[in-house]
């Protein structure tokens, strides 16, 4: 997509864009939105609703009638001959030789066929079609659920990473401050040399730390352009942060049983057994026989010079009748195939009962994630806010001789720890609640 379709598109999603073409401002419902129109992935199992449809067209096309057109010339460079031989009443016997056909032949007709009775194929191909209709609308919901989670956790990683590159450009910002007032104190004889050589490795250290959560900020958004298919020359700009969820109280049995009703993957399977029932009723066809009426009309010219013909020499003809083709014996390949049918409906069962459980461990993990998440917050509390405090009073502590240099870097440690744990949580509920709405079968919404 063009950058300024996607412009369009993105103010009529309500989003805002800044003045340069080539940056574009994102929330969350905005990328989730931007994935179901641009992802690739995504548009192309939608063209599977295109293909059905073609399916459904053939299949329905051999309940109707045949009508084909047919022409030939054939040119008799050498005529075919016979040889007679005739015996008069004198007994002298004499040969004559005769010559057959026409040097130029000349045929067009039209030729109807119309099946009357195909053994239940035509039937069976239809509801197939039918079945595979629904199978396409299921694959195409449990698409849009895959995608639009990817999306929103492309998103969320993008703003995780953007927070923790902060958190540590914060950490250096407080590294290189700390190395000020150690350098100070250092010159004016208040505070050693060794606390000083502490301060400046803990000022160096927190470079690559800094240069490390940066990188992983970038490649987030490259990885949220290529979920997005944007071009790379796109910059993105997250309006969104990472928030804390209020989560309703949600039993888990009332999940499991909300996913085994609507978890599109498992309509696939039921569609799926459907269509592999109708194939052992098109296998067994091959035991019954097929009926169908013909009919041609015809004409057809005979000339020994091709300067001579005209429309007079064509000679029409036309028939019509009933056919009939019953296999007798075909080496037992409709048996075969008709075992080889049952199999893949025994099968599609199988596969059925097996998804069903896999969908409750996903839903019940899904909900364990969502738990786990929601108390890793709760017990988070404050602790950003005390941190920060912690580390304003080891400063003054240091400041006013008091404390030490290791207590005040501990308390700054503590503070870097205490803002990448609780990103890290927030970050990890939001997701898992997503995560959950898919393993439910919901449709993709920022709230539950």
């Amino acid at each position: 997509m063009k950058i300024s379709k996607l412009i369009i598109v993105l103010v009529l999603l309500g989003g805002s864009v800044v003045s340069n073409a080539e940056t574009i401002r994102l929330d969350r419902t905005q990328t989730v939105a931007l994935a179901l129109e641009q992802n690739e992935r995504y548009q192309s199992i939608l063209l599977e609703q295109v293909r059905i449809d073609g399916q459904y067209i053939e299949a329905r096309s051999g309940a109707f009638p045949r009508l084909t057109f047919d022409a030939s010339y054939l040119r008799n460079i050498d005529l075919s001959t016979s040889v007679f031989t005739m015996t008069g009443e004198d007994g002298q016997s004499e040969r004559f030789t005769l010559a057959f056909g026409t040097p130029h032949n000349y045929t067009v007709g039209l030729n109807l066929y119309q099946p009357l009775y195909a053994s239940g194929r035509v039937g069976a191909a239809i509801k197939i079609a039918r079945f595979g209709r629904k199978y396409s609308s299921a694959l195409i919901a449990g698409a849009k659920n895959n995608i639009s989670v990817e999306a929103d956790k492309a998103y969320l990683d993008a703003l995780a990473a953007r927070e923790g590159a902060e958190i540590f450009r914060e950490a250096e910002r407080l590294a290189d401050s700390s190395l000020a007032v150690v350098r100070r104190l250092y010159h004016e004889g208040q505070t050693s040399e060794y606390d000083l050589l502490r301060a400046q490795v803990r000022a160096a250290n927190s470079r690559p730390e800094r240069i490390a959560a940066v990188n992983r900020a970038r490649l987030a958004l490259d990885n949220l352009r290529a979920v997005l298919a944007l071009s790379s020359e796109v910059e993105i700009e997250l309006e969104d942060g990472i928030e804390s969820i209020t989560m309703p109280h949600l039993p888990l049995a009332e999940l499991i049983n909300e996913a085994l009703a609507q978890r599109p993957e498992l309509e696939q399977s039921r569609q799926m057994i459907n269509i592999r029932d109708r194939m052992v009723s098109i296998a067994k066809s091959g035991y019954r026989p097929d009926i169908g009426l013909t009919g041609r009309i015809g004409w057809e010219r005979f000339d020994d010079d091709i300067s001579k013909s005209s429309i007079a020499n064509w000679n029409r003809s036309w028939n019509f009748g009933v056919v009939m083709t019953w296999p007798i014996f075909s080496g037992f390949e409709t048996g075969g195939k008709v075992k080889q049918a049952k199999v893949d409906y025994s099968q599609s069962r199988l596969e059925e009962s097996n998804l069903k459980r896999q969908i409750q461990l996903e839903v019940q993990a899904a909900w364990g994630n969502v738990n786990e998440a929601t108390e890793r917050v709760a017990a988070l509390g404050e602790t950003v806010g005390q941190a920060t405090r912690g580390v304003d009073i080891a400063r003054v502590r240091y400041d006013n001789g008091i404390g030490t240099q290791l207590e005040l870097q501990d308390a700054e440690a503590a503070l870097t720890r205490a803002r990448v744990n609780k990103i890290t949580a927030l970050h990890d509920l939001a997701l898992s609640v997503a995560s959950l709405r898919r393993a439910v079968g919901r449709d993709w919404g920022m709230t539950w």
